[in-house]
């Protein structure tokens, strides 16, 4: 009996070790998405954060892509509500608004059949840096192997990018990290993505 409560003992140990080695891992690659990189056709900004939309427009504005796509947008919202009047009307006409999608999963959806549409083979994905990873994660899958996805974190007020082990940062993240992994669970489980893609567009 001793040694079977050893056992267990020890492999609980080296689950809960192994668990924050993954989550530690997962903390360092979420700090690492930085840079908006050179530019690419799309700008694709992920809304549900303060600062996104935001930062999607400068990128916009400093020519870093051809359109700017918001998805996830409510579907009674308009560019004048989301923007306050302050674009103009060059600018209106590279703005797209995606409201169908209500989850990371369905973002990734929807823009792909907004890029496919539109023959647009690179992006830039834009969201809070909390969430980058695992957004970064669904649209590789998601998006066909030609169109190319770089991902770019914004600062946000309610994630402390420095401190994220410290009172609502390390609760984002804890989320983030069991998200992340029932995704990677879940297209392991489900085979190639563009197969279930497939599936879910019929």
């Amino acid at each position: 009996m001793k040694r079977a409560k050893i056992i267990i003992i020890l492999a609980v140990l080296a689950s809960f070790a192994a668990a924050a080695w993954l989550f530690l891992d997962f903390v360092k690659d979420t700090r690492s998405y930085r840079s908006a990189g050179k530019g690419a056709e799309a700008i694709v900004v992920l809304t549900g954060g303060r600062g996104r939309i935001a930062e999607g427009l400068t990128q916009l504005r400093k020519g870093r892509g051809g359109i700017l796509i918001l998805s996830g947008v409510h579907e009674d919202a308009d560019l004048d509500a989301i923007f306050l009047n302050r674009i103009n009307t060059v600018e209106r006409t590279r703005i797209v608004l995606e409201k169908r999608s209500t989850s990371t999963y369905e973002n990734a959806l929807e823009v792909r059949k907004i890029l496919e549409e539109r023959g647009i083979k690179s992006m830039i994905l834009i969201t809070s840096g909390y969430h980058v990873k695992r957004a970064h994660y669904i649209f590789t899958r998601v998006m066909p192997p030609d169109i190319k996805v770089e991902a770019y974190s914004v600062t946000t007020p309610n994630f402390d990018t420095e401190r994220w082990w410290s009172g609502k940062s390390l609760g984002l993240l804890a989320i983030e990290f069991l998200k992340y992994y029932w995704y990677v669970g879940k297209f392991a489980v489900l085979g190639p993505p563009n197969a279930t893609i497939a599936n879910a567009a019929t």
